[in-house]
């Protein structure tokens, strides 16, 4: 499984299970923002805010200079846009998510 390195910046809901936001700055230098329960973020219970966290997603395409993919699955993920398609760096995608 693949994942997308993303920040996380803070906690907006403390109940349980509680919510996050992360942020992603994509290939071309666009800043997508995700709200999601924080185990989308991270499998630590308690991680480090703000702190690093991935969210899954599949490989759509791979060039040299970026990588297109999909968060839709396997979590469903997508941006307070609404949108589940990205290009990112390379150094941004990583496996065994």
């Amino acid at each position: 499984m693949y994942g997308i390195k993303v920040r996380i910046r803070c906690i907006i809901d403390e109940s349980f299970p509680r919510f996050a936001e992360a942020v992603l700055t994509d290939f071309d230098g666009m800043t997508h923002i995700f709200r999601d329960k924080l185990p989308v973020f991270t499998s630590e219970y308690e991680p480090m805010i703000p702190g690093d966290g991935i969210i899954r997603c599949s490989v759509i395409r791979e060039t040299a200079q970026y990588a297109e993919v999909d968060t839709t699955l396997p979590d469903d993920v997508e941006s307070i846009m609404g949108e589940t398609r990205f290009r990112i760096a390379p150094a941004d995608l990583t496996e065994n998510a």
